[in-house]
């Protein structure tokens, strides 16, 4: 920035009387006379010219300072962009008009700034045309190219091409990084992280958004970082990492704070929730998103308060309180009507949709949320997308529309089999180590460098004013100390909540076979609904089915061949129960050489057939290990539910515990086979009553119903399947 204007101002005036001649002593000649009278002049004139001198270096400084410097005005009204853009709008047009800056960085801000600001008012014809004008000017300076890119980018995102912002954004970051320019660097990294997470492009997201991250800080902008950090703990939810985005939370709420940016506070608050609802806080999470409801009416923000009614509305779906996020989604399909925004009216709708299917009102909730569903996939935000089928199918599977919700989770799952989610999260956990360690250390110290070169031009401006001089060593000495002790207490509370994050992370996965732990089956299974009653006598009605496998002779496989071929006997079993079940069922290491599967919908006379298929799976081709062939049968207890002839509804710790005594009953009936409980007669108000004890007592007193599966004998090379050899009467 060019030096200020001078600025001018009243000196202080000393008169100099000299029109006045006192009369020297008697002793004294004419001649001493004038001497002292001359000396007497110079005297009156050095301390008026000192006193001037003094006045003007004090108070020139203050003058200057008076008026708030261009920065600090771009600083504040970018905090309330998002919040206000109408009104931040019309100020930027001003200080364009008025003030046109001569520093070329200061009016490619204004410039960038003025048109998302337009884009946020719908004044996206002037809005375009002021990109235009920017990409004419641009020539060879990058950054003024990249800010006309940004705003082609946003308009994008405003008319709901998600791919289309996404490809403006990605370019707009590739062509700022030619530049040095602070804000156009940052917003780019920024608007790049922000539409590949809607894309769901996690890995791009990350790269994207840390560098936007480092940059806020080697700025020193709190609304920046607030903003930065708010966007990483979205990312973090996304990828399953509530522990993670509970801090980024926390981190942005405290940049925002710093800011002053009421905005900021409410998108930190909402973040807060967001992970507190994750980390199953149902207290905590309500409390966060009503404080950003408070916050934003407050600061009388529509588009804030657009935002916490769309997300308290969600809080009260998932409490089952339809009426109350009914009222919740119209409020906020108002504001969104108000300001315009299709994402905040999709997303009205869509909870206003769910809603009325939770109160049973089913043609109304699925039209709306139809609708809305139509909108979304008109963005080609696939992440969204995917999340939006999965909540609306989980809804209709609520109402009993059982085909359509089928047909939804098809959708979601050939989304997410797209973006390919599972494959990256152990790459995206990688890269962010590596990221912390070596590429960002790297960045970091190259945006360091052109900090200390932006810094050295700023001081050698500094110079030429000597005005200044000794005011900005003190301040740029104070300012220093400050950044040090700050950054360090920052690095320090960061490593800590790192710690923290570690030591709660816990997997759903079983380590060796990848496949679900009993952890994750027990939470699935408390969430449930039960199963659909059948009608009497309905064969072809589909049921449950619950599995219990264990591998015969396992210790014998340890003993024999050593503990590494147990775990490659444990992993090709459970690869070949992935080969042999379909998507749908659930596959659990229940524990040592235990498998759990269930099985959500199937006919209940093909239940036999598929544990044929298993112990044929299982025991059709030996395992190689070493040059050694080893053979591996199992056994296997399994039940349908409901149970017959009564239809029987069992709670799942009691079919775990039924099929776990076919289990045993199978074991001790040689191996290699299969008991299945085909029918429990309920004896009195307790329908395990009979079966306490021994199943093949219960089998003889008439309580239960047996079906015995032989598998195929060991040393059998065709491959035949073992066939049902009888019902046990």
């Amino acid at each position: 920035m060019g030096a200020p204007p001078p600025v001018p101002m009243n000196a202080p005036t000393t008169t100099a009387r000299f029109d006045h001649d006192p009369r020297p002593p008697r002793a004294v000649s004419s001649i001493h006379a004038l001497a002292m009278a001359a000396r007497e002049r110079d005297r009156r004139l050095f301390f008026a010219t000192f006193a001037f001198a003094i006045a003007m270096l004090l108070l020139v400084p203050f003058a200057v300072l008076a008026a708030e410097p261009l920065p600090l005005r771009l600083a504040e009204i970018e905090g309330r962009l998002v919040a206000f853009p109408r009104a931040t709008a019309s100020e930027l047009a001003q200080i364009a008009a008025d003030e046109a800056p001569a520093d070329a960085a200061l009016a490619r801000q204004v410039n960038t700034m003025y048109g998302l600001a337009l884009v946020l008012s719908n004044r996206t014809t002037e809005a375009l045309e002021l990109a235009e004008r920017m990409q004419a000017a641009a020539g060879a300076d990058a950054a003024l190219r990249a800010g006309a890119l940004l705003i082609r980018s946003d308009y994008e995102g405003w008319a709901g091409n998600s791919a289309k912002a996404h490809e403006f954004a990605a370019n707009a970051r590739e062509v700022a990084a030619q530049s040095n320019d602070e804000y156009v660097r940052f917003a780019t990294s920024y608007a790049a992280g922000v539409t590949a997470r809607m894309m769901g492009r996690a890995e791009a997201a990350l790269a994207s958004l840390e560098e936007a991250r480092a940059l806020a800080e080697l700025a020193q902008s709190p609304y920046r970082q607030a903003a930065a950090f708010y966007q990483l703990s979205v990312l973090d939810m996304m990828m399953k990492q509530p522990e993670r985005a509970f801090g980024n939370a926390l981190t942005a709420y405290k940049h925002a704070k710093a800011s002053g940016s009421a905005f900021a506070v409410v998108r930190a608050k909402m973040a807060e929730s967001a992970a507190h609802a994750a980390l199953n806080r149902p207290r905590q999470e309500l409390a966060a998103l009503q404080e950003a409801l408070a916050t934003a009416r407050h600061a009388g923000s529509r588009v804030a308060e657009a935002l916490a009614v769309v997300n308290l509305a969600d809080i009260y779906l998932r409490r089952k309180d339809y009426r109350r996020a009914h009222e919740l989604s119209r409020e906020s399909l108002e504001l969104g009507r108000g300001l315009d925004d299709m994402a905040l009216m999709s997303v009205s709708k869509l909870n206003m949709g769910l809603a009325l299917l939770g109160m049973g009102r089913i043609e109304s909730g699925r039209r709306l949320a139809d609708e809305a569903v139509a909108e979304y996939e008109r963005t080609g935000a696939t992440a969204e997308i995917a999340e939006t089928l999965r909540e609306y199918g989980a809804y209709l599977e609520q109402a009993g529309d059982f085909r359509s919700a089928l047909a939804l989770f098809h959708r979601e799952q050939k989304l997410n089999e797209d973006l390919a989610l599972a494959a990256r999260e152990k790459t995206l956990l990688e890269m962010q180590s590596k990221y912390e360690s070596d590429k960002r250390k790297r960045e970091i110290d190259l945006l360091n460098r052109e900090r200390e070169l932006q810094t050295a031009e700023l001081r050698n401006r500094e110079l030429e004013q000597r005005v200044w001089w000794s005011l900005a060593t003190v301040f740029g000495l104070s300012f220093f100390v400050i950044a040090v002790l700050y950054h360090k207490l920052r690095v320090t509370n960061r490593l800590l909540a790192q710690k923290n994050v570690a030591l709660r992370q816990q997997n759903s996965r079983d380590p060796l076979t990848s496949l679900y732990n009993r952890r994750h089956f027990q939470e699935f299974i408390r969430d449930l609904p039960a199963p659909a009653e059948r009608r009497r006598g309905a064969g072809e009605s589909p049921v449950q089915a619950l599995l219990l496998i264990d591998i015969d002779h396992f210790k014998q496989i340890n003993d024999r061949h050593g503990h590494a071929a147990g775990d490659a006997v444990l992993m090709v079993v459970a690869e070949r129960l992935r080969d042999t079940l379909r998507e749908t069922d659930m596959i659990v290491r229940w524990g040592g050489e235990e498998f759990l599967v269930f099985v959500p919908v199937a006919p209940l006379d093909r239940t036999d057939e598929i544990v044929l298929r298993i112990m044929t799976a299982i025991s059709g081709e030996p395992i190689v290990y070493m040059g050694h062939d080893i053979r591996v049968t199992a056994s296997i207890g399994y039940l349908p539910m409901p149970l017959p002839p009564d239809n029987l509804r069992l709670h799942w710790d009691g079919a775990i515990r039924l099929v776990d005594k076919a289990l045993y009953m199978a074991k001790a009936q040689g191996r290699n086979r299969a008991y299945g409980i085909a029918a429990l007669h309920a004896r009195g108000s307790d329908p395990e009553h009979g079966v306490d004890g021994d199943l093949e007592t219960a089998w003889r007193n008439g309580v239960v119903e047996l079906r015995l599966l032989l598998g195929m004998p060991i040393d059998d090379e065709a491959g035949a399947a073992g066939k049902a050899l009888a019902q046990v009467h």
